[in-house]
């Protein structure tokens, strides 16, 4: 089921669903839009017990093999 929803998610079909509502907004209707979202966030967050706030505002640490995999790249442009 999860693989299913991955492949619903990450589908050509649903990217021109979500970005068809955007197609013809100027960028005004854009950031308008972005900060309605953002406010909505910052309401939803307002909600959270501060315990429970602070595991959510806590960053996702990379996985080792990420940070690796950055680091390599990171030298290989410095080079």
């Amino acid at each position: 089921m999860l693989e299913a929803q991955r492949q619903y998610f990450a589908s050509d079909d649903h990217i021109r669903r979500e970005v068809d509502a955007w197609r013809d907004a100027t960028p005004e209707e854009r950031l308008a839009a972005v900060a309605e979202m953002c406010a909505a966030g910052d309401h939803f967050l307002s909600q959270l017990d501060p315990d429970t706030l602070e595991r959510v505002l806590r960053p996702v640490p990379l996985p080792d093999d990420t940070v690796q995999i950055l680091m390599t790249l990171r030298q290989s442009l410095a080079e």
